[in-house]
């Protein structure tokens, strides 16, 4: 496909799109890269595109490229912050229209299917020219949350950015600027200088900042800044303006795609997508060795390959021993959370997956964990409901489920088909659940209230547990913490050193055994939104890993 110009009536603007020859939708992560010239005809842009070779890049790394439109005075750098995000949202659709989401808040999978999948956590932006570079500068010092990394060549940041700028990190590379713009991305990095043209951040190496005296749009200067600035970062939604965190490299760390594998046998031979991860050091274990299997479910709308990278148990799997998996939903888009008869069984394929992980791989049978963020926090739940005897803990993240996703609801774990399946699983034998659960105090349902999701969600994993369950406030009347219910402890946490504003408030809850066992914990990340955080997994790996499933249904506890 060529260039497509795409209008925009939301605010009355327009861009140019390359969409690259190849499906919509796939396992594999998609990235997107905003060009800013002085001005954007079709002319121009394929002149850039020849010379460059950004047309044939964006083939090979799977980038959707957008060239937006001036306004016709120009680049106005305080206004059109702000367009620039829309343009930025809008290259996902080939036309405009108003993506239809379900009653519980995720896009329908016709609308999903009808999309190109980008990841917000990787916009790269690209400005060129005197007044194309000074509106990439002015975003990435005024609404940095909206870039991972910039290249500008040419252009200087305006007086008024600068009277706006926020002090936020970008990785950034810069070419034929002033000094002003330089001295703004130094200090803003928190960089010290390495050498004369770099500056590197000394708690956080990809905040950096490197001077190209002379930048030529040729592709190996383009495979240049794609290998050494774009491929290397990310920014995550997990502060004020976001925070930047680095890529994962799937072939270091062992990552093995299977794609439309027919092997699990379950609903009639279904295919399945999944990838997984066997560390070196797994690899390196005397034979008969068996060791924990993480799997991790997906976001609604999200593949593997976007799940790894969000997540990292993989590369926590290297350092502490144990596989991962990230398995694809069995629709490409979402998970059946409800057990709808009408769409394919995913408990049954994850149980099923399980099942051919230990059959194939050196996997304990015993220490079978499961995590998974938003959508996917819910599967790893569902999973754990309906086959408690495979599973021996669960860490799930940000989950908006059961319930209505923003406002107070009504719900009946009857009328929930996992939640029904678990209770009567439990009256033939007594299952208990070891559960830490994470949510940011950005999302919808923080603070927490009566109604919410998450009161459904840990009044229900409370009562599986034996532990009492408490009334959690009405909206209006909220305690201190906004956790709803605090915990029967209640423990602070720091995050790593290269994010000190990160922390966690940690609310343990004990079972009303005669030797009380911590079987639920509700954490809040601070500041964090819809997204994981550097040490979300690792904290709930740090608890999940001392529980076992005995052969009987029990748990062991280390």
């Amino acid at each position: 496909m060529g260039l497509l110009y795409k209008t925009l009536e939301s605010c009355s603007r327009a861009m140019y799109l390359y969409f690259p020859p190849i499906p919509k939708h796939s396992p594999y992560k998609r990235c997107s890269v905003t060009v800013l010239l002085d001005e954007a005809d079709e002319e121009k842009i394929e002149g850039i595109l020849k010379k460059s070779g950004l047309d044939k890049l964006a083939q090979e790394k799977q980038l959707v490229l957008s060239f937006p439109e001036p306004g016709t005075d120009g680049w106005d750098y305080d206004n059109d912050l702000d367009i620039i995000d829309q343009m930025q949202g809008a290259m996902t659709l080939e036309r405009e229209f108003e993506p239809v989401q379900t009653y519980f808040g995720i896009p329908t999978w016709e609308t999903m299917m009808d999309s190109w999948h980008l990841m917000n956590d990787t916009r790269y932006l690209i400005g060129i020219g005197k007044k194309g570079a000074a509106m990439a500068l002015s975003v990435a010092a005024c609404k940095p949350q909206n870039v991972a990394a910039v290249l500008a060549i040419g252009g200087e940041l305006s007086e008024k950015s600068l009277e706006k700028a926020v002090y936020a990190p970008v990785p950034i590379w810069l070419c034929d600027t002033n000094e002003d713009t330089v001295s703004y991305f130094v200090r803003a990095n928190e960089t010290h200088k390495l050498h004369e043209n770099r500056w590197e951040c000394p708690f956080n190496q990809l905040q950096c900042v490197e001077i190209h005296p002379e930048a030529d749009m040729c592709p190996v200067f383009l495979e240049k800044v794609w290998k050494e600035l774009f491929r290397k970062v990310r920014r995550t939604n997990t502060g004020r303006y976001g925070n930047v965190m680095h890529r994962t490299d799937i072939a270091k760390y062992n990552g093995e795609y299977f794609i439309e594998n027919t092997e699990l046998g379950d609903q009639d031979g279904m295919p399945h997508t999944w990838l997984t991860f066997v560390p070196d050091s797994v690899k390196s274990m005397p034979e008969g060795t068996k060791v924990p299997l993480m799997l991790f479910f997906h976001g609604g709308s999200d593949n593997p390959e976007e799940a790894a990278e969000m997540a990292g148990f993989h590369e926590i799997g290297e350092r502490e021993g144990f596989i991962t998996v990230y398995p694809w939903g069995s629709n490409r888009c979402s998970w059946n959370i409800f057990m709808n008869d009408k769409e394919p069984d995913d408990a049954a394929y994850s149980a099923a997956l399980i099942k051919y992980m230990i059959a194939n791989y050196p996997v304990d049978p015993s220490r079978i964990y499961l995590s998974g963020f938003s959508n996917g926090s819910s599967q790893a739940m569902v999973t754990a409901m309906v086959y408690p005897e495979l599973i021996a803990a669960i860490c799930p993240i940000d989950g908006n489920w059961p319930g209505e996703r923003v406002g107070p609801s009504e719900v009946d774990y009857a009328d929930i088909r996992p939640m029904a399946l678990a209770m009567s699983k439990k009256e033939k034998y007594d299952y208990r659940m070891p559960v830490w659960y994470t949510y940011g105090t950005r999302e919808p349902s923080y603070p927490v209230f009566r109604g919410s999701t998450q009161q459904h969600q840990y009044d229900f994993w409370k009562q599986y547990n034996h532990i009492p369950v408490k009334k959690t406030p009405e909206k209006g009347n909220l305690v201190t913490g906004g956790v709803g219910v605090p915990g029967d402890e209640i423990e602070i946490r720091y995050s790593s050193g290269r994010f000190a504003e990160h922390w966690y408030s940690v609310n343990r809850f004990y079972s009303n055994d005669p030797d009380p066992i911590n079987l639920y914990n509700y954490i809040m990340m601070h500041d964090k939104g819809h997204e994981i955080a550097e040490m979300d997994p690792y904290f709930g790996w740090e608890y999940v890993k001392h529980f076992r499933r005995k052969k009987d249904g029990s748990l062991e506890i280390n």
